[in-house]
C-alpha cells in the first residue's frame, strides 16, 4: 500500500511540475504575431490528382494557402517570397498568403504585372502603377488583361520568357 501511496504521489508531483513549467514558458515568452510569417524557397506542386498542393521549398516546405496559391501553383520551379498568416494543413506548416514575389525564375528576376495595351502598343503595368514598355508575341498578346510575370532581354523591351499567373 505504501508503495501504491508513494507511486501516486510522484505522479501527482510529476503533473504539477510539468502544467507550472508549461504555464510559465507561455507567458514568459514573446508573443508571436502569426501574421508576419515569411517564407522562401522554390515552388514545388506535390501530390497526385486530386490531393495536389503547392508548396514552397526551403529551408523547410511550407505549403501554400490563400486565395495567391493557385498563381503561385503555375510559377512551379520559380524561387518566391511570400508573406502572410502562419497556419497549419494536414501536410504540415502552412503560410496563408497575403503578399508574394517572384525572386528568380532560372536565374532572372522577371518584372509581374497586368498586360495592356494601348494606342502605344503593350505595356505592363506593376503592383505599384510603374509601366514597361512591351514587344510581345502574337500569343502573348492574346493574353491582355491577364496577370503575367516576363523576363526582358538585352534590349528591355522585348519579352524573351513569360508566364501567365492569373488569367
Amino acid at each position: 500500500m505504501r508503495l501504491v501511496l508513494t507511486g501516486l504521489g510522484i505522479l501527482a508531483f510529476a503533473v504539477l511540475a510539468a502544467s507550472c513549467s508549461r504555464k510559465a514558458v507561455v507567458e514568459s515568452g514573446p508573443a508571436l504575431d502569426a501574421a508576419d510569417a515569411t517564407a522562401r524557397g522554390t515552388v514545388r506542386r506535390l501530390g497526385s490528382e486530386g490531393a495536389v498542393r503547392t508548396v514552397l521549398q526551403g529551408e523547410t516546405t511550407v505549403v501554400v494557402l490563400g486565395d495567391y496559391e493557385q498563381e503561385i501553383g503555375r510559377i512551379a520551379g520559380a524561387e518566391v517570397w511570400a508573406s502572410g498568416t502562419a497556419a497549419t494543413s494536414e501536410y504540415g506548416e502552412a503560410l496563408v498568403v497575403s503578399e508574394y514575389r517572384i525572386t528568380s525564375v532560372d536565374g532572372d528576376v522577371p518584372i509581374v504585372g497586368i498586360l495592356e495595351e494601348d494606342e502605344n502598343g503593350f505595356y505592363l503595368r506593376e503592383e505599384d502603377g510603374d509601366t514597361v514598355r512591351l514587344d510581345v508575341s502574337e500569343r502573348l498578346a492574346g493574353a491582355l488583361g491577364a496577370k503575367v510575370w516576363v523576363v526582358l532581354g538585352a534590349d528591355r523591351v522585348t519579352v524573351s520568357r513569360y508566364g501567365i499567373l492569373r488569367d
